[in-house]
């Protein structure tokens, strides 16, 4: 990066040039590096969530902060609403709830080249969505949606691009880069805040990720390893021949220190 800005005028247009590319590349790699323990760790099934209260407004203007630089650097509208029944605090890991919105306001800035991006947060309507996540069964749940007016995603690939490494169409890692992780990092977390992610989209009309969360999870058997009941019945099988296993030592091991050769 010091080469890159070049402060004292000693290098040229071209070392300047070169400079950029290994500062591009040793961020690029730095980023899947993370990606890759980040999505071993969710999926691992080690990780517990740090439940604490998030403040909704703080929230709002860190991201915004970070965004809106992004926004007019790309010449795109942005703006973060929040509706007037959104409660002031949610409990959950306030840590890893913001890094699943910034993955989702990233992928939409990657992928729109003009219009808006917004991200919308409102108390969910129970009667237009269904949830498979347990814990939005509980109580109040919050959505925060992410809408652009990017390139969008045709419906048989909404599913595909959940999946690591992957991405709607091969062509737009060349033209958009990235990893194709942040999507699968980002469901994962949810899945361990007790919430999950719905996509809506069309092509070239761009999409809504919609994060939707509890708002105050408990945090309870999200992260404990399935009970032996629930394993198939050739893992069972093997568990019960492993217990049988005589593992203990024999009372006399004999000696051949003196006669190997």
């Amino acid at each position: 990066e010091q080469l890159e800005d070049n402060p004292e005028k000693t290098m040229t247009e071209r070392q300047v040039e070169y400079a950029s590319v290994i500062l591009a590349s040793g961020r690029d790699l730095l980023e899947l590096l993370n990606n890759i323990l980040d999505l071993a760790k969710a999926e691992s099934g080690t990780v517990v969530a740090d439940l604490s209260v998030a403040v909704v407004e703080d929230l709002r203007n860190a991201l915004f902060r970070e965004f809106e630089p992004v926004a007019q650097a790309r010449s795109l509208g942005f703006s973060i609403d929040v509706a007037p029944d959104v409660p002031s605090q949610i409990v959950t890991d306030p840590q890893r709830f913001r890094q699943v919105l910034k993955n989702l306001l990233a992928n939409a800035f990657k992928f729109t080249e003009k219009g808006s991006v917004e991200l919308r947060i409102a108390v969910a309507d129970r009667e237009k969505r269904r949830f498979s996540a347990p814990e939005l069964a509980k109580g109040r749940v919050i959505a925060f949606s992410v809408v652009d007016t990017g390139i969008g995603i045709a419906k048989e690939k909404q599913r595909l691009i959940f999946e690591a490494f992957q991405q709607a169409d091969g062509s737009t890692a060349r033209k958009y880069g990235g990893t194709g992780l942040g999507l699968s990092i980002s469901r994962e977390i949810a899945r361990l805040l007790g919430g999950e992610i719905q996509v809506i989209s069309e092509p070239g009309k761009g999409s809504a990720f919609t994060l939707y969360l509890p708002e105050r999870y408990a945090g309870e058997g999200d992260t404990a390893a399935p009970p032996v009941e629930n394993e198939l019945p050739d893992q069972l099988a093997l568990r019960a021949r492993l217990s049988t296993v005589d593992r203990s030592l024999p009372t006399e091991v004999e000696d051949d220190r003196e006669h190997l050769r």
